[in-house]
């Protein structure tokens, strides 16, 4: 099996997880005079234990790939960090822009109005290279999750 492959099985375990707490929930209680949920708790139960047990599987499988497998020079671990820290700093940038530039909606010239403390045009032009980057680096790792067999 492919990392890629092993992601995708990751997600789909994580939110088959989700649904079947909420039917656990739905099937914690039931009105009195009623004979038994449409679903049996015990067995919810146990499918999401079984559901987790796969999930920690998958995560040890995923990490130990990540740790051995080598790009570049470079650990997946390490792209991927590297990768999420280029996010990050983008979106902190992105927002900054954003909250830097002019407020909508001034009615009257007694109103105070804002100006921006930074260079806002620079500012977007330094988040899209860290978006750039990102994207450039997810690319890499896409490939390498593409290519390694677990």
């Amino acid at each position: 099996m492919k990392l890629a492959e092993m992601l995708n099985e990751r997600k789909t375990t994580k939110q088959r997880i989700v649904l079947i707490n909420e039917r656990l929930h739905l099937a914690a209680k039931i009105q009195e005079g009623d004979k038994a949920p449409v679903e049996p708790p015990e067995e919810l139960k146990t499918e999401l234990l079984e559901c987790y047990d796969k999930l920690a599987e998958a995560i040890v499988l995923i990490n130990k790939a990540n740790i051995e497998t080598l790009v570049e020079g470079k650990s997946l671990m390490e792209l991927i960090a590297t990768r999420d820290k280029h996010v990050s700093i983008a979106a902190v940038l992105h927002k900054l822009a954003e909250h830097a530039g002019p407020e909508r909606g001034i009615f009257s010239k007694n109103e105070v109005r804002f100006l921006p403390a930074v260079d806002i045009r620079e500012v977007r032009k330094e988040a899209d290279v860290h978006a750039k980057r990102a994207r450039d680096m997810d690319n890499i790792i896409q490939a390498a999750n593409w290519n390694t067999e677990l």
